[in-house]
């Protein structure tokens, strides 16, 4: 049974490419996935999908899907693209940082400047709703 993915509701979550982040950063974004496909409720048309900044900075429709970078812009080119356009809404001793857009373009970056700081970054935006805030925006009803 071929995966349906759906440009308005499908979340990705974008790591970066290369052995730091392949191996630090895409642990974090598979618990970021996970807690997004609990809150979908089995919809089949609300999941998350993780994927590298190459593929989402190199593929047509990669702008069209709400997305959530994971890694700071030393180590993914997503988080690059986006984090000066989005605004902060959490920042801990400049060490992790949330950043993210509930207007148009359904946009977040998390990270921080280590591992540590990137994992709190992720963990800090599901606990305090954040998470919650821009799904609600992703799915809400039309």
């Amino acid at each position: 049974m071929a995966r349906y993915f759906d440009l308005r509701s499908t979340v990705l979550i974008v790591v970066g490419h290369g052995i730091l982040p392949e191996e630090e950063d895409r642990p974090i974004a598979y618990d970021l996935k996970r807690a997004i496909d609990a809150r979908a409720g089995g919809a089949a048309d609300r999941s998350a999908v993780v994927v590298t900044d190459v593929w989402i900075m190199n593929q047509e429709l990669g702008e069209f899907f709400p997305a959530i970078a994971i890694g700071g812009p030393g180590v993914n080119a997503f988080t690059t693209h986006i984090y000066e356009e989005l605004p902060l809404a959490f920042n801990r001793d400049q060490q992790a940082f949330i950043q993210m857009s509930v207007d148009k373009g359904k946009r977040a970056a998390l990270w921080g400047m280590d591992q540590d700081g990137t994992r709190e970054a992720v963990e800090t935006f599901v606990a305090d709703g954040l998470l919650e805030r821009f799904l609600d925006l992703v799915w809400r009803q039309p």
